[in-house]
């Protein structure tokens, strides 16, 4: 058999084979493939960095479910990251009902990880003073509109049953003046929610972290100004990690690099498949015609 009907003819169990270990590789070996930051995701992360530390708070909603964690966990990890770097507070709230433990689970990996290189309780993170979860809320758009008067009114607990007035960040934020952003992470249509009501409204600056499939619907929104920056699916988070480790606010890139790594080598993988295919399949046919 001569060449070109070998590679045209490559076994399928070959192939799995390498897209198995492909996938597999960038959780075991440091691979380093350069990521191209995407306008809208560096212009959240230079919004975030505008914020003067300990000024106005940052608000997230955490409004992914499970199936979305992938894409959206390393965004709200990342996010959170930047936000306690530079000493700006977090305010965590929830309207999909899902949601709640992914942002629990979020809070407590980047506070540990903060906690465990502190020095004193003054380097440390704590509850009530630099973050605080609200919890989930039924009637978003309500909740959403009422927040812009008193969010102590919508919320008068947070998640773990604190009355919002023993909180001493919460003293400082009581309503969307104290609101330097909201950045909406979500595998929904949250955000647009957001834009309608409380942004047209009171001004509300919008930010947003979605899902591949919902983010290019809010590209429009991003050109106009009323979303200040959008990180899209695995490939935003990725670049938004690689954005706070250049700047020195994480010691280590998250998952969504790992998992590009994994996509971008089983792409190239792909490519070299089918540029493989089509040199056998010319070469094959200039073959058949020079015996005839």
């Amino acid at each position: 058999m001569k060449w070109f009907d070998r590679i045209t003819s490559i076994d399928r169990r070959i192939i799995y084979i390498l897209l198995t270990v492909l996938v597999i590789l960038p959780f075991f070996v440091n691979v380093n493939i350069p990521q191209k930051i995407m306008p809208q995701t560096q212009r959240l992360f230079d919004f975030i960095e505008s914020i003067p530390a300990d000024d106005k708070a940052v608000m997230i909603s955490f409004d992914y479910s499970p199936q979305t964690m992938p894409e959206c966990h390393p965004m709200a990890q990342a996010l959170l990251k930047h936000c306690f770097a530079r000493g700006i507070p977090v305010i965590g709230l929830s309207f999909d009902p899902e949601a709640p433990g992914l942002a629990l689970d979020a809070l407590t990996r980047v506070v540990h990880e903060f906690d465990s290189l502190a020095m004193s309780r003054e380097d440390s993170l704590i509850y009530g003073v630099n973050y605080v979860y609200l919890g989930w809320k039924s009637g978003r758009i309500a909740a959403q509109l009422d927040m812009g008067e008193s969010i102590s009114g919508v919320y008068p607990r947070d998640y773990f049953g604190n009355p919002i007035d023993s909180l001493p960040l919460m003293h400082k934020v009581r309503n969307y003046k104290n609101i330097a952003i909201v950045v909406i992470l979500a595998s929904a249509d949250y955000p647009i929610d957001w834009i309608r009501y409380p942004q047209t409204r009171y001004g509300v600056k919008v930010g947003a972290g979605l899902t591949a499939v919902m983010a290019p619907q809010y590209y429009p929104f991003v050109q106009t100004g009323q979303v200040s920056g959008l990180m899209s699916g695995m490939k935003g988070a990725a670049e938004y990690e690689n954005l706070v480790l250049a700047h020195g606010y994480a010691r280590t890139l998250g998952t969504a690099e790992t998992g590009m790594n994994s996509q971008s080598m089983i792409h190239i993988l792909i490519m070299v498949f089918i540029a493989l295919g089509n040199l056998g399949y010319f070469f094959s046919r200039r073959s058949r015609k020079g015996t005839k």
